[in-house]
Formats: structure tokens, C-alpha cells, sequence
């Protein structure tokens, strides 16, 4: 059965946001950015940090999600053509928001994440997906293969290509699965990050 597609609101940016801090539970760079947390305490720190990531995406960008047994399973950030990188105002706003929300820790880390991919970041017009996660329970369902789905025919409607950076290397199959390739493999903050690209039309 095919899977809906709907757009992320104000009404369900928090469950939202719950999905996604489960599913980057363990993925490196959030490991790495809150490596003094456990586990739970990982998963409210990007809950937080998710909803404030959210919150401006509804603004600015293009969130989607896919709901299974009267729930949001699969969640996704994402940027069309020319609204990214976000003003700096709003950069900041979702910086502030982690840190009140989560208290004092050792930001420089997701600072300088944040500051390294953006150096990178494509020039020519294409959609970011900048987060994807599925509920743990839901995996391997074909939740997260739906969203990609959904996100390449846009992108393939207005001609343009797809861009986003993995720094889990389980995922890269994945993404390979559905046209994007390494164009860029760098480490940072002691992580192996790769860099994928789509091109329109997956030329």
C-alpha cells in the first residue's frame, strides 16, 4: 500500500521532532555533540533540538512526514531551491533554542559541524534534505524510501537535483538505492562524513 506524504505543522511539528530525536539516537555526530548524555537524555536533547529545527523549516522550508497506526513514523527536514542556508537570524534561534532547552554543554562541537558542511554546500539549485528519520519500530519498512521518494519527484518535476551529508555509514546503501552519489568524503569533528549528491532526472 502506498504511503502518504504530508506536510509537517505547527499541530505536529513535536511529534515530529520526537521521531527524529529517536532515530538520531545514535548517529555519530549526535553521539559526539552530546557525549556526555545517556542514551535518554540523548534523545530530549534532539528532541529539543529537532523541534527548534522544525519550527523554522515550517517557515522556510519544506517538512514532511508519514503517519502509520494513528502516529507520525517518518519525519523530514527539508529545503527547496534557494531557501537555504537559513538567515542568520534563524541559525542562531535554533542554536539558542538547544541551548536553553538543554542546558549547558559543550556546543563547539555542533558548532563547528555546522560551520564545515556549510562550506560545502552546493551552489547549484537543488532540494537539501538536511534530516531523515523513521521510528525505530518502523524501520525498514519502507517509511524513510517513501520520503526519498516523494522528495525526488519534486525535485525531478523542477528540474534540479538533491543534495544531502551522511555521516552514518550504514545509510549510504541507502541513499545510493535512489540515485545519490559521494561526491565528497571528509572527517569532521573526528567523524567520516560524506557528502551526496542527485542529480536532476538522476543523469
Amino acid at each position: 500500500m502506498q504511503k502518504e506524504v504530508l506536510p509537517t505543522t505547527r499541530q505536529t511539528y513535536h511529534q515530529a521532532a520526537q521521531v527524529l530525536g529517536k532515530a538520531f539516537e545514535d548517529e555519530p555526530v549526535s553521539v559526539a555533540v552530546y557525549h556526555s548524555f545517556s542514551p535518554e537524555r540523548r534523545v530530549q536533547a534532539l528532541t529539543v533540538d529537532f523541534s527548534a529545527e522544525l519550527s523554522v523549516c515550517i517557515r522556510k522550508g519544506y517538512p514532511i512526514q508519514i503517519n502509520e497506526d494513528g502516529k507520525i513514523v517518518a519525519s523530514a527536514v527539508i529545503y527547496p531551491p534557494g531557501a537555504y542556508p537559513l538567515p542568520t537570524i534563524d541559525e542562531w534561534l535554533i542554536v539558542l533554542k538547544s541551548i536553553i532547552g538543554n542546558g549547558l554543554y559543550d556546543i563547539r562541537g555542533w558548532l563547528k559541524w555546522l560551520n564545515e558542511i556549510d562550506k560545502h554546500h552546493p551552489v547549484e539549485a537543488h532540494y537539501y534534505l538536511e534530516y531523515l528519520g523513521v521510528e525505530p519500530g518502523y524501520q525498514g519498512k519502507g517509511f524513510g524510501s517513501a520520503i526519498l521518494k516523494h522528495l525526488i519527484d519534486k525535485a525531478d518535476e523542477l528540474g534540479v537535483g538533491c543534495y544531502l551529508e551522511n555521516a552514518n555509514p550504514r545509510n549510504i546503501t541507502f541513499y545510493q538505492r535512489s540515485g545519490f552519489r559521494i561526491i565528497r568524503e571528509l572527517e569532521i569533528i573526528g567523524i567520516p562524513t560524506w557528502f551526496m549528491w542527485r542529480p536532476p532526472g538522476n543523469l
